[in-house]
């Protein structure tokens, strides 16, 4: 696996608690929509039991000029560092890899279930998607516990005014009486709502593993075939 110097030229809190980073992009960087990298600090000034490498998924499409990636801050030595990080300061990148990434076949609907932090794949699959003008139809499914942390939402609902291709539906855990998206959590009936025929599509599972487990049980309960479902976790750390 390749390994990397990137430098750090961007921070900014998009949500409470949910930091963008931006990275020079090293000199013939590839990689496919939906991989992940690991990230290691480079002498950091604490480090605790988790260590110094955590795997994010690329939040940027191929195209861009830049890498990023999305994080929730969280109360480890890794994430205080990277939340302090200056910028300039260099970390080392190993990848990409990770096969979570959009199947080939056009013909074949792809349904993307996200929760929280987990949308960060998905986006760097449906901005490439739209983009290219990918044929695929693709159905988002992005489940938060309010609005406030519903983060990329404004952006998805752009790409999804300009790409008819995708069909984007968020819900809230907790929401107020102006919000006019679905409410609750993700399951078996807002799925069969939105999706005319449940054996066709590929499906997509990204979020916290305990998110995860519980579609891809769902979804296996609904007699979709395994094969046809592919899963990430986003561990908290």
């Amino acid at each position: 696996m390749p390994i990397h110097k990137i430098k750090l030229i961007n921070r900014e809190e998009i949500a409470p608690n949910t930091i963008v980073l931006t990275f020079e992009k090293p000199a013939g960087f590839t990689f496919k929509p939906g991989q992940y990298g690991g990230f290691t600090l480079i002498d950091p000034p604490e480090t605790d039991a988790g260590g110094i490498t955590r795997r994010f998924s690329l939040l940027s499409s191929p195209s861009d000029e830049h890498i990023t990636i999305a994080t929730r801050v969280q109360n480890s030595a890794y994430k205080r560092v990277l939340n302090t990080l200056p910028l300039g300061s260099e970390m080392k990148l190993a990848g990409p890899t990770g096969n979570f990434v959009l199947h080939e076949d056009a013909n074949t609907p792809a349904v993307f279930i996200a929760g929280g932090i987990g949308i960060t794949p998905f986006f760097s699959m449906i901005k490439h998607a739209s983009e290219q003008a990918l044929p695929h139809h693709l159905t988002l499914f992005y489940g938060n516990q309010d609005l406030p942390n519903s983060i990329l939402l404004s952006e998805l609902k752009k790409i999804s005014e300009t790409n008819s291709n995708l069909t984007l539906i968020p819900t809230l855990a907790s929401a107020d009486e102006t919000w006019q998206g679905e409410t609750g959590y993700i399951t078996h009936t807002m799925l069969k709502k939105y999706i005319p025929d449940i054996t066709q599509p590929i499906y997509y599972i990204c979020g916290s593993p305990a998110m995860v487990t519980v579609l891809q049980e769902t979804l296996l309960e609904m007699d979709i075939n395994p094969e046809k479902i592919r899963v990430e976790d986003f561990p908290g750390y």
